[in-house]
């Protein structure tokens, strides 16, 4: 991980950055704790900026400034209560927030962690991070034991937002939290999580929910190759930033099952490697697996020993619909209500779109450079 003059810690993936998301730490922590969380977020293609506790708000706000695909806050413990009042005083220009194992309630509602081991155990249940906080000498022991400051007076901002929590935090009681999240905010509370939640022992579940709730914010986002390795990303116009999708939009499912077939076809028949794929075409390698099995499934492509044998195309390029492809990964070619006013125009677009689709092959697909 690097360290850019904004004093940010960023892991970028090795393709297309689907967003950027800054994380705020809490009490005692510092960027280096969310290593981890950077390199799984950074596999399925998010950039990942986490910031210093000591970052000026200005700086913050540039590490999302003109950034590609959608701009995401992320807070733990009072860096949630500091996101918060970033999204809500507009500082710092955000498409989603998520908050985890933020501290609510009453003054003295929840007692300190005590000792040493008090804190460890309050903190994290996790032992590969245990260790790490023991062995960590820049961790600051005992910031847990003062009172935090209070939940922002700013109401949270009309942006989504993810409440992350452990049920049994002791630090910040989750019942506290369940008062302050709307009704149109998504609230995951993991059984037996401790105040870290994003380092807990349950870490991956989480990590997973948080991708769940990326994903969804990316659909709203434009994103573009960057022009070189060392490129600077390109700023990205105020009306590419929607936070709705499109009415037609391709997922980045779909983007990655066309790369991916792209280079199949490349390969007149040979087989190629996930691996393989993945560096030439700048596909998380996580996400490719997942996209080749449902290929596979829909019998576009065949697989000899798996994704370490490598893939090839089932049929010809020419006998494989763009329509193909997009039924194997979304399941349909279009999702339209049937109903209303406009009944019969959706359902003209719909055929319009299915019709554009089937007449186009494999065969548009560019072939790369050699």
């Amino acid at each position: 991980m690097s360290a850019p003059a904004t004093g940010a810690v960023v892991r970028a993936p090795e393709g297309v950055s689907r967003g950027t998301v800054a994380v705020l730490s809490g009490r005692g922590e510092h960027p280096g704790i969310y290593a981890r969380l950077g390199r799984r977020l950074a596999a399925d293609g998010w950039t990942v900026a986490a910031v210093s506790p000591a970052a000026a708000d200005e700086e913050i706000a540039a590490v999302l400034d003109g950034v590609t695909g959608a701009r995401v806050l992320l807070g733990s413990d009072t860096g949630a209560l500091r996101a918060w009042a970033l999204a809500a005083g507009g500082t710092v220009g955000a498409d989603g927030l998520v908050l985890a194992g933020l501290p609510a309630g009453s003054p003295g509602s929840a007692p300190g962690p005590g000792d040493h081991a008090g804190e460890l155990d309050a903190r994290t249940a996790c032992p590969v991070h245990r260790g790490v906080l023991e062995a960590d000498p820049e961790f600051g022991w005992g910031a847990l034991s003062g009172p935090p400051p209070p939940v922002p007076a700013d109401p949270l901002p009309a942006l989504p937002v993810l409440w992350l929590h452990g049920d049994a935090d002791p630090i910040a009681p989750v019942a506290a939290v369940r008062g302050l999240a709307r009704a149109g905010d998504e609230v995951a509370v993991v059984a037996d999580g401790v105040h870290d939640v994003l380092n807990d022992q349950f870490h991956r579940i989480v990590a997973a929910r948080l991708v769940l709730f990326l994903e969804r914010l990316a659909k709203g986002a434009r994103f573009t190759d960057p022009a070189g390795p060392t490129a600077p990303a390109a700023p990205v116009p105020a009306a590419a930033r929607a936070r709705r999708a499109a009415p037609l939009n391709v997922s980045a499912r779909l983007d990655h099952a066309l790369h991916a077939l792209a280079e199949l076809v490349d390969a007149d028949g040979g087989t190629v490697t996930c691996d393989a794929i993945s560096r030439a075409r700048g596909v998380p390698l996580n996400s490719l697996v997942n996209v080749m099995l449902q290929l596979r499934r829909a019998g576009l492509v065949a697989s000899r020993r798996g994704c370490e044998g490598g893939y090839r195309l089932a049929r010809p390029a020419g006998e494989i619909t763009v329509a193909d492809v997009v039924r194997a990964t979304e399941g349909a070619l279009a999702t339209l209500r049937d109903t209303g006013p406009a009944a019969a125009l959706w359902a003209d677009l719909e055929r319009t779109v299915a019709e554009f689709l089937t007449a186009h092959t494999l065969t548009v697909l560019e072939r790369s450079p050699r």
